[in-house]
């Protein structure tokens, strides 16, 4: 057999080994340096219609900042991508690049496709390093807290997640003093607080934000609207337009016997209290790390969020981690990278398994009762429905459980704001793209429009909601913008 022609395979991107890995949570993959970022750059066929660009949900210039990174000069590309994608360091280690922009790659047909997102990692950290000294900077002061902290400007985005990130960096780009707030300490949302640093180490996630605040951005931390102000007060302190952007971080539960065990927690739970115990060495607290050393771990699900709890049960010192999954390996909803990772470092997976109830003893977890599934027909999401096979249940100890079954959309802030219309599950409901509310003034994008969806669909919805209001705010300006909403 004759081999591929060089055209068609991938420039290898560097991992950490599994043996390693697993004992710290230092970043798995690592970043290409100069030579193999050309080298794979120089594979791009630079098609006349980019399906790699009309793949990707922002539609980010890939064709453009592929041709620069080959030529050598990626602190341009990373220009050229912050004006459309404010977070391409994040996005660069977390997209699903193989449904996305490198599924629609034509060299994929024959062989493997571009690595775009190993090249858009690289390129950011090379921008970072030449915007700030270094890409794994630091943010220069500490970010502003608290609800005296916030100070009058154009626009007020609530939630500095992916969506509210994109808004603010389009304002700000067009000369509008924009104040993003943000419940949490540190801004990146689930970035931050729900990925854990060895897929999306944190420095990369202040590193964007702080480029964002040196670009006229103003962060306040700390402030839950919907808590400690209402949209009605933002407008009261002369905001001329409000972005909602909280997201969709409300961990969904299963609703069977004996989830309130202790030893049975929500994913998010568990990466969060992981998060702030390393984010503790930084002065936000003094919590220490969950100990699992020789623990027994069962994940529940098998999406992203699965496989970052079993992997990080494992790190913490679990010599059994098992994730079950309620139908075959095919129909995971997890980017199969991340579950051969996991994998390597030793997650066990069972399919055509779920819980039917947690056994406990005097409060505390001891067992999973389990029973097994088989496939019928396709249900709404086209996969085919799971039913339990008649007498299959069996028992199996466990020390731990992690349920890992979804995300649903905050309702605090929709139940403070009157006006604001709201749909199944809670969502905020849009009229359009833009994400004109029912409310004037105030647009709403991201997970808590459209329901736990990926970081670069929020992007995208953060950056179309941006320009739009810029646009609004201008006209306004000229006496020509009718106002949005009722």
């Amino acid at each position: 057999m004759a081999a591929r022609r060089p055209q068609y395979q991938r420039v290898p991107i560097p991992h950490r080994p599994a043996a390693e890995r697993v004992h710290d949570f230092a970043e798995v993959a690592l970043t290409y340096d100069d030579a193999s970022a050309m080298a794979e750059a120089q594979r791009c066929l630079q098609c006349y219609r980019p399906a790699c660009e009309a793949g990707c949900p922002n539609h980010n210039p890939i064709k453009a900042f592929i041709a620069l990174v080959a030529q050598g000069r990626a602190v341009e590309a990373a220009e050229l991508l912050w004006a459309h994608n404010p977070i391409p360091s994040c996005t660069g280690r977390v997209c699903a690049w193989e449904a996305q922009c490198e599924g629609a790659c034509p060299l994929g047909r024959k062989g493997e496709p571009i690595a775009i997102g190993a090249l858009e990692r690289y390129l950011a950290e090379r921008g970072l390093a030449a915007r700030l000294g270094s890409p794994e900077a630091r943010p220069a002061a500490p970010w502003p807290s608290g609800v005296e902290a916030v100070e009058p400007g154009d626009v007020a985005v609530v939630g500095a997640g992916p969506a509210g990130l994109a808004c603010a960096n389009a304002l700000s780009r067009r000369g509008l003093s924009v104040t993003v707030l943000d419940g949490w300490m540190e801004p990146g949302g689930v970035m931050s607080y729900g990925i854990p640093e060895f897929v999306l180490p944190k420095r990369a996630v202040a590193a964007e934000a702080e480029r964002l605040r040196r670009q006229g951005v103003r962060f306040v931390q700390g402030v839950v609207v919907g808590r400690d102000l209402d949209v009605d007060d933002l407008f009261a302190m002369s905001f001329r337009a409000v972005f909602l952007a909280i997201g969709a971080n409300e961990a969904r539960t299963m609703g069977i016997p004996g989830e309130e065990l202790e030893g049975v927690v929500t994913a998010k739970d568990f990466l969060m209290a992981v998060a702030r115990a390393r984010l503790s060495d930084g002065g936000h607290g003094s919590e220490e790390l969950p100990e699992l050393g020789g623990r027994r771990v069962v994940v529940i699900g098998a999406g992203n969020t699965a496989m970052d709890a079993a992997r990080t049960a494992r790190r913490l010192g679990a010599t059994d981690v098992t994730v079950l999954y309620r139908r075959a390996r095919e129909h995971s909803p997890s980017r199969p990278v991340e579950m051969a990772l996991a994998e390597e470092e030793g997650v066990r997976f069972e399919w055509l398994v779920a819980p039917r109830r947690f056994i406990g003893q005097s409060g505390r977890l001891m067992a999973v009762e389990l029973v097994r599934m088989e496939l019928g027909e396709p249900d709404a999401s086209g996969r085919p429905t799971p039913r339990p096979v008649p007498a299959s249940e069996s028992v199996r100890p466990a020390d731990l459980v992690i349920l890992a079954v979804g995300y649903g959309v905050e309702t605090s802030l929709p139940a403070t704001t009157p006006g604001l219309e709201t749909g199944p599950g809670g969502r905020i409901l849009v009229r359009d793209p833009s994400g004109v509310t029912s409310l004037p003034r105030v647009w709403a994008g991201g997970d808590c429009v459209t329901g736990a969806n990926t970081v670069v669909h929020a992007v995208a919805a953060g950056r179309l909601a941006g320009e739009a209001i810029a646009a609004y705010l201008a006209g306004a300006a000229a006496g020509a913008a009718p106002s949005p909403g009722r």
